[in-house]
């Protein structure tokens, strides 16, 4: 076999109708034309208005790269959304979104310009459908990249431990989604159909209940809810690339639905905070040639075998910004139950003087008492979407009951998924209990390493409803996310015990307190795979690719600014997000600009509070269409309110509220 790594000029095809079921859906055809006969087809299948970001923004580069390189790439409006008709009841469905995929693949095989193999790829929504098509077991399906996805639809509103994810969607994803409900398809057809297809739309989500409002009253895992919400992927049986990152809320489901499925497969991660790793912050990768590669071997049966690769390749960072590290090679990711050769789990236990390893642990018992603070997370958050740096956590430490080693005499390589267990009595049924593993400079420099947070009534299971009784001690045990981190000879590992993740995750339960205990015979501690550095271990990875890029008419611009704020009179914490993007398109000139705020008191978990704005306007030589979406969120009360202008006329105008808890 031999990897011809062609690359072809590239026909773009916008008008692509597919049929599936009842309903047709819309798609952009990426043609490789200097290709002899047929080539192989690459699906993405998302929400997201194919005609828009996905294949004139941020993900063309990957789309036309992938063409190419000699396929079919085809970008398709999920069913419900975009330019496709039919609609939506209730997002991510398992077994709805995985067989309108498999219809697409089907039908792609079917056509006289693909071989009748097809791949499917896709970040976020499109992993997601990508996991979804495979458990469905489509015949043409032959391999899938799903980056920085999670498999239960339930995680799409929760996290591994029960909390709503507030900030990344509460606020900003499903603030996104409600303007994308309502808009237009942006590139309009000469006999009106999209008008069409429009209203018919419209009238759908009158009467809907928001999908926000879906999430809120569903806050337990129940099966009459989130029952048809997960993926089987242990039914996936094509070789898949899964690729995770760090600073990603999805990093645990990687690691997760990786060790589940039974198939050719390999795992790439690095520090990525929901980007594609050739666009990274902190590393940016040769990722589109390894997707092309991936494909290449199991759809053309050309190339090198990507599974001769490790099976595992991970980012290993050497400071606390994620920025300077190193690749390394694993025969597979270190976990409670599996460790590969060369780690082992290690324990450190929470102790009277700090942070001790297992063996030293020796003395008087700790009994300690913790106050909660609830806008602890302010500076351990990672805005989502966003190119800020990484900070200081020593804020968010001096505000947490706080364990930390003497300076470190030699290096400790913590590499894979680590587990806290805490003995703690609560004054509060429900609070959050959060876990943060700190690398501490020399200078005194803090930055979080990895992080664990969970609901206390979920801790037997995302189904669970079982609150803390006051006055009894409970081991609590907390999952830390995935993670490969050097703490340097004179660092200090610190361990940071809090009741917030604030805005991360929405605060529960009442304001109160911990009480820690911990003993040498019964400790409270963390438990990490600890690995050594070898120079052997060491891998290459090659810099991105710089072209193809966006062309000059759909180049834009983007500005984010992320600011955290306590104020001292009320000791209020809170956080602000502003964002504007610009895309000039073939077809029309879409400008996006948004405001998020959360804040919190912090002696009272139910004085969170947040209000998004975000603002759509789509500017065509004749008309002006303007959709515009406002939320105020709270323990009390959710309000949602979308509006569509055009020109100076209003098209649309409601109001949805919900008071109360679910």
């Amino acid at each position: 076999m031999t990897n011809t790594n062609v690359r072809s000029e590239v026909r773009r095809h916008t008008d692509l109708k597919i049929p599936v079921g009842s309903e047709q859906v819309t798609a952009t055809r990426y043609e490789p034309v200097d290709t002899d006969g047929p080539s192989p087809a690459l699906l993405m299948y998302v929400p997201y208005h194919k005609d828009d970001w996905i294949t004139y923004g941020s993900y063309d580069p990957i789309n036309q790269y992938l063409a190419s390189r000699g396929y079919e790439v085809i970008v398709a409006d999920m069913v419900g959304t975009g330019g496709a008709t039919g609609d939506i009841d209730e997002m991510f469905v398992a077994a709805r979104e995985g067989d309108e995929a498999a219809d697409i693949i089907r039908w792609l095989a079917d056509q006289s310009w693909t071989t009748g193999s097809v791949g499917m790829y896709g970040k976020s929504y499109g992993g997601i459908t990508s996991l979804a098509a495979a458990a469905r077991q489509p015949d043409a399906l032959e391999a899938i990249v799903p980056i920085e996805t999670p498999y239960m639809g339930y995680r799409n509103s929760y996290t591994y431990g029960g909390l709503h994810e507030l900030l990344t969607i509460g606020m900003d994803w499903l603030a996104l989604m409600q303007i994308l409900d309502v808009k237009p398809p942006s590139r309009r057809d000469a006999n009106g159909d999209w008008a069409d297809t429009w209203g018919k739309r419209l009238e759908h989500v009158r009467t809907r209940k928001p999908w926000l409002f879906q999430f809120f009253d569903h806050e337990r895992k129940n099966e009459e809810y989130w029952g048809d919400k997960d993926i089987s992927v242990d039914k996936i049986d094509v070789p898949t690339f899964a690729v995770g990152g760090f600073r990603d809320p999805y990093a645990m489901d990687t690691v997760d639905y990786f060790e589940q499925i039974d198939a050719p497969k390999r795992l790439l991660f690095g520090p990525w905070r929901h980007t594609m790793p050739h666009r990274g912050v902190e590393e940016a990768i040769n990722f589109r040639e390894q997707v092309a590669d991936w494909f290449d071997y199991f759809l053309k049966e050309e190339g090198a075998d990507p599974l001769d690769q490790p099976t595992v390749q991970t980012w290993t960072e050497l400071d606390g910004t994620g920025s300077n590290g190193e690749w390394e090679a694993l025969e597979e990711w270190p976990t409670q139950s599996s460790m590969p050769d060369g780690y082992r789990m290690q324990q450190f236990d929470l102790t009277a003087d700090g942070v001790e390893p297992t063996a030293n642990h020796e003395g008087e018992a700790l009994v300690t008492e913790y106050e909660f603070d609830q806008t602890v997370g302010l500076e351990s958050t990672i805005p989502y979407r966003s190119p800020v740096s990484t900070q200081d956590t020593s804020a968010d430490d001096a505000r947490s009951l706080c364990f930390e080693t003497e300076p470190l005499e030699n290096a400790i390589k913590l590499t894979g998924s680590g587990l806290a267990t805490v003995r703690l009595q609560s004054t509060s049924a429900d609070p959050t209990v959060t876990v943060r593993l700190v690398d501490v400079a020399p200078d005194g420099t803090a930055h979080t390493v990895t992080v664990g947070a969970l609901r206390a009534k979920r801790r037997n299971g995302l189904d669970a409803e079982d609150p803390l009784e006051e006055g009894r001690e409970y081991e609590i045990e907390v999952p830390l996310n995935p993670k490969s981190h050097v703490f340097d000879a004179g660092h200090k590992l610190r361990v940071a015990i809090s009741a917030s993740y604030f805005p991360f995750t929405k605060p529960t339960g009442e304001h109160g307190s911990f009480v820690i205990r911990s003993s040498p015979d019964n400790p409270s501690h963390v438990q990490l795979p600890v690995g050594a550095q070898r120079d052997t271990d060491r891998i290459e990875m090659a810099d991105p690719v710089t072209s193809p890029a966006p062309t000059p008419q759909t180049d834009g611009h983007s500005d984010v600014s992320w600011e955290t704020a306590r104020e001292r009179t009320t000791n209020t914490g809170k956080v602000t997000k502003d964002f504007e993007n610009t895309l000039n398109l073939p077809h029309v000139r879409i400008h996006e600009s948004g405001t998020y705020e959360a804040s919190v008191e912090s002696d009272d978990p139910s004085s969170w509070n947040a209000v998004n704005e975000l603002t759509m306007t789509m500017e065509y030589d004749e008309e002006v269409m303007e959709i515009h979406a406002e939320n105020r969120l709270s323990e009390t009360i959710l309000e949602m309110q979308t509006t569509i202008t055009r020109d100076d006329t209003e098209l649309f105008d409601e109001t949805w509220t919900r008071i109360g808890g679910e």
